[in-house]
């Protein structure tokens, strides 16, 4: 009678640990876990998991349609000049955290750092009979004008209504007269990208040339320092 030790295969496709315990299946030459029946993929429980390749495959029978995707995790094949360990946090963290390192691969939440600039918008209603100039809103000492959006929803039906934003003094600082036809509904945009001059009161200056109709909204996108 041979020895277990002495077995050097079997000519199934499969071996079976047990009468109802797993099956260790060939799959063109890799090793698949099956339970008993072989009808699912089985469990396994080790107390380390070493993996001689590059990735690490989640979902791998994915069928790629719907939400069924792989999710791989890869570990970079040039570059490293060590060995790599991370320690993941002890808990889920709060809305809005992000990964924070102590440099030695020991990762915690943190709130995520406030950028340099906030992006912020203002709105201004406006109206065919607005008396001119229009009070918009007073900047900050430093804040840029990136961008001004005027949507004309309801053309306006004078001879000439025009429009323009900046401050007293400077009536087209930001906007000029000829960058928006309030005539035509649409959306007219310009890119100032300036800094606010110390604080700044900003004011539409407008002229209705007789309109009996006509609306629109203004909209300033600005920055602040953080």
């Amino acid at each position: 009678m041979s020895l277990f030790s002495d077995l050097k295969g079997t000519t199934l496709a499969y071996f079976k640990l047990g009468i109802a315990g797993v099956r260790l299946v060939d799959n063109a030459g890799n090793l698949k876990i099956r339970n008993t029946g072989d009808t699912v993929d089985a469990e396994l429980t080790a107390s380390k998991l070493n993996i001689s390749g590059n990735s690490l495959v989640i979902n791998s029978d994915a069928a790629s349609t719907g939400a069924d995707f792989k999710y791989t995790i890869k570990r970079p094949v040039t570059g490293m000049s060590a060995d790599i360990a991370l320690v993941l946090p002890v808990n889920n963290g709060t809305p809005g955290q992000v990964f924070s390192t102590d440099g030695n691969g020991v990762l915690s939440w943190t709130s995520a750092a406030s950028t340099s600039l906030c992006d912020k918008v203002v709105v201004t209603n406006l109206a065919f009979g607005a008396t001119s100039p229009v009070a918009m809103f007073s900047t900050g000492v430093a804040d840029v004008i990136n961008k001004i959006e005027v949507i004309v929803d309801t053309a306006f039906n004078g001879t000439d209504p025009t429009l323009s934003i900046g401050v007293t003094g400077t009536t087209s600082k930001y906007l000029g007269s000829t960058d928006v036809d309030l005539k035509t509904a649409g959306i007219y945009e310009v890119h100032p990208g300036l800094v606010a001059g110390g604080i700044e009161a900003l004011i539409a200056s407008y002229a209705s040339a007789s309109s009996t109709t006509g609306a629109a909204r203004i909209q300033v996108y600005y920055a602040s320092p953080a």
